[in-house]
């Protein structure tokens, strides 16, 4: 029931955001598309490719997380349950996204469930860093272009944040100062997995080449995505804002999408406008929006063929997931 209501949730907000954007937006359309249809149709190919690669390197991360985790997974499975994580995320609203499905099949792989899911979880958790650093770095140089202290404090708090709570994961004698806080609840079911995940997390304090590839390639991927929405930009013909701006902008709204939605709809066009229409026009700013999404789409609708063509391999079954 809790599931079904969180489904509902998101999807709530997606619809809710996604209409309210749409309705501010109204009269602005036809501008939209004559922007959208007089773009510049290599760099647009260009900028897809560049996210195109980002997909690819996101399955080699997969990959070397759960090589910690004793999970083998060739490259190709690795890149085929990264686009098959956007079909489920962004066609499948669920009670479990791309992330569930990925851990699931590397369980199943390899017979090591809770590892499989630790594994996942710190693939995120490492995609996580360069959205919060790159901002940082951006920022110490163009800082006098932002104009909003409210931006700048909330990327140097989310940057601490993350540092704190990797280092909290992967230093044990630093966490176990704060093992106070779960005391009360040691009597709960889900005391012992919480305690059992974070030996497995931990795993990763030992490994820490992998960890450093893994950050090299988290890193790589989100300038790339960072460059190809800002040649989605220029196809449009915005040549005058600074790419900087992209490269604050661009992982911020990455991690806006944490919020519960649809795999970040509506939150994501929403920020995007907010954002960069300091810069742009508003309704160039929601043209930049909408080839970013129409990219994950496809990326979505690959998945899809993928996940049909081998669902014998990387179908959930019931049961399987509790």
């Amino acid at each position: 029931m809790k599931n079904k209501l969180f489904v509902l949730l998101r999807l709530f907000i997606s619809i809710s955001l996604i209409g309210l954007l749409f309705w501010l937006m109204r009269d602005r359309f036809p501008s939209i598309y004559t922007t959208i249809k007089s773009a510049d149709r290599p760099l647009l190919l260009l900028g897809f490719f560049l996210y195109l690669c980002t997909g690819i390197l996101i399955g080699f991360r997969l990959q070397k997380v759960l090589s910690v985790q004793s999970i083998s997974l060739s490259a190709k499975e690795a890149v085929y349950l990264t686009f098959i994580g956007y079909f489920f995320n962004n066609f499948m609203p669920t009670s479990f996204g791309g992330d569930v499905l990925k851990a699931y099949y590397a369980g199943k792989k390899s017979n090591k469930k809770a590892g499989a899911f630790a594994g996942v979880f710190m693939d995120r958790v490492l995609a996580m860093l360069p959205f919060t650093l790159i901002p940082v770095i951006t920022i110490t140089f163009f800082a006098h272009k932002i104009g909003n202290n409210l931006i700048i404090s909330a990327v140097y708090l989310l940057f601490l944040g993350c540092i704190i709570f990797l280092w909290l994961l992967l230093h044990k004698g630093t966490a176990k100062y704060l093992a106070f806080i779960l005391e009360p609840f040691k009597d709960k079911l889900w005391y012992e997995k919480i305690k059992n995940g974070y030996e497995f997390l931990n795993l990763y304090s030992r490994n820490k080449l992998i960890l450093s590839w893994s950050f090299i390639l988290s890193t790589i991927a989100q300038i790339l995505s960072i460059v190809a929405t800002y040649i989605y930009a220029r196809a449009l013909g915005i040549d005058f804002v600074s790419i900087g701006i992209f490269f604050i902008i661009v992982p911020i709204v990455a991690i806006m999408t944490l919020i519960p939605s649809v795999n970040g709809l509506g939150v994501r066009e929403g920020t995007f406008v907010y954002l960069l229409k300091t810069y742009m026009p508003s309704e160039k700013a929601f043209a930049v929006s909408i080839l970013v999404l129409a990219t994950l789409i496809i990326f979505s609708i690959i998945g899809g063929c993928v996940y049909g063509f081998k669902k014998s391999v990387f179908t959930l079954k019931p049961g399987e997931i509790e």
